[in-house]
């Protein structure tokens, strides 16, 4: 299916295998299919958009060989490759919440392919395993820890890992009805005054940390009094 530890369904699917030996289901909605003289590999029936899933149930009971046309055939791979990338993916969503543009990139560099990889995050995202804003959340929370920065900044750092508008506008507002930006503008001041006394040098340093003139201009009169 692809490099790894799922079975080359891919190199499977060839004209003359058009015969499944064997199919079994392993989990609710999940099943394993051995087609004649090639790998064992395994499929959601989610991803299926030809076959249909009591047919496998059907199959699965019977000893005869489920013969598929070539049309079939192909849409049991692509199942095949999109459930593939759904089992890599959950895997990273184990470690760490992910965005989907990152995960998605982490995906395509294990060799999964587009359209698989499309509906495995698209499975995902529906089912709540995969969340933008969720993600921005945390990764605002633990930028947090090491890092004072502005609003600006952090939208376009999120922008940066491929979060969307709404999701970065949600996720900042939450986090900053938590965190007061006048607060992260003093803490980052005095951070940099311990390297740096030049006001104009602090000021245009703070600016590229994503915070306001006004909370600037704020910040440098609460530390001078």
């Amino acid at each position: 299916m692809v490099r790894g530890e799922h079975a080359d369904a891919s190199s499977s699917a060839s004209a003359k295998d058009l015969l499944i030996n064997l199919i079994e289901q392993t989990a609710p909605g999940v099943w394993k299919l051995t087609p004649d003289g090639g790998s064992a590999f395994f499929l959601r029936e989610d991803y299926l958009s030809l076959l249909s899933p009591s047919l496998l149930a059907e199959s699965c009971l019977s000893d005869t060989p489920l013969e598929l046309g070539d049309c079939l055939f192909n849409d049991v791979v692509s199942a095949g490759l999109a459930y593939a990338a759904e089992v890599r993916a959950m895997s990273y969503l184990a470690r760490s919440e992910q965005c989907r543009a990152g995960l998605a990139c982490k995906l395509a560099k294990k060799g999964h392919d587009a359209a698989g990889i499309k509906a495995a995050l698209d499975y995902l995202e529906e089912r709540g395993f995969l969340d933008d804003r969720r993600f921005a959340g945390a990764w605002l929370r633990s930028r947090a820890i090491d890092h004072a920065e502005g609003r600006l900044r952090l939208a376009a750092e999120l922008a940066a890992r491929g979060i969307g508008r709404d999701d970065t506008a949600s996720a900042l507002n939450e986090f900053f009805s938590e965190n007061d930006e006048g607060q992260l503008c003093c803490r980052a001041l005095l951070r940099l005054k311990k390297t740096c006394a030049d006001k104009e040098k602090l000021f245009r340093s703070l600016i590229r940390k994503g915070f306001t003139s006004s909370e600037i201009r704020d910040a440098m009169v609460m530390e001078e009094t």
